[in-house]
């Protein structure tokens, strides 16, 4: 989102039609601590030029630490209502070793989360899916949105999800919480013409899509890897 007040029109100019912004927290000094070096009033102003720029259905992301920022979810759907958003709330995921926080005492559940969003608004959950890790849920009050919960710990989406995404290194990742992965730079690098030697080298790389991953919050950590690290 801190970005976005520079790139939006380009990228929409450019045939990019629907973003996701991570917004973790409304009071810029917690997100500024989350963020280590954010500042909110940019990421909001690039949310503003992003409807500007005429996106529909951009996204918000949220990982809700319990102490940290779980008392603003209410809101930050509000907030989301305001500007017509749609919003995720996500678990925190294991990635990394970190120190600023213990997982076992921040993490938490989505059941939480939609107990406190409960308080404010009418939840009515919804059939719709799109294959990957969320579940939605609308809202009576704003029908407009979708509410979105994504729980690696507390309801494991694996045997449904159809996510992959491209690394910051060219890898094709076949799992957030597995180092599966596809070196795809490599082919583009060593046949740039050839389409289909891509093509099928993606097809290929689903056969590596693993079962499960296996997180847990008590610190151990399965995936070294930042998400500042993974990109896509």
């Amino acid at each position: 989102g801190s970005q976005l007040t520079q790139m939006a029109k380009p990228l929409r100019d450019a045939g990019v039609s629907r973003l996701n912004i991570s917004l973790d927290s409304l009071n810029s000094q917690i997100f500024k601590s989350l963020t280590r070096t954010g500042d909110l009033s940019r990421v909001i102003a690039g949310i503003d030029a992003a409807l500007a720029a005429d996106f529909r259905h951009t996204k918000l992301n949220c990982v809700v630490l319990k102490g940290r920022n779980d008392t603003e979810v209410v809101d930050l759907v509000r907030f989301a209502i305001d500007r017509q958003l749609d919003i995720s709330f996500i678990e925190e995921m294991p990635l990394g070793v970190i120190t600023e926080h213990q997982r076992n005492e921040s993490y938490c559940s989505s059941d939480e989360v939609r107990a406190r969003l409960s308080e404010a608004f009418t939840l009515i959950e919804s059939a719709e899916s799109t294959q990957g890790p969320s579940s939605y849920w609308q809202i009576t009050e704003a029908p407009n949105i979708r509410v979105g919960f994504i729980s690696p710990h507390s309801h494991n989406f694996c045997g449904s999800c159809n996510r992959v995404r491209v690394t910051v290194e060219g890898r094709l990742l076949l799992c957030l919480g597995n180092e599966h992965s596809s070196d795809l730079k490599q082919i583009l690098r060593s046949y740039p013409a050839d389409s289909e030697r891509l093509d099928r080298a993606i097809r290929e790389a689903m056969t590596l899509k693993p079962y499960s991953h296996h997180f847990e919050t008590n610190g151990d950590v399965q995936i070294l890897r930042f998400m500042n690290m993974t990109g896509g």
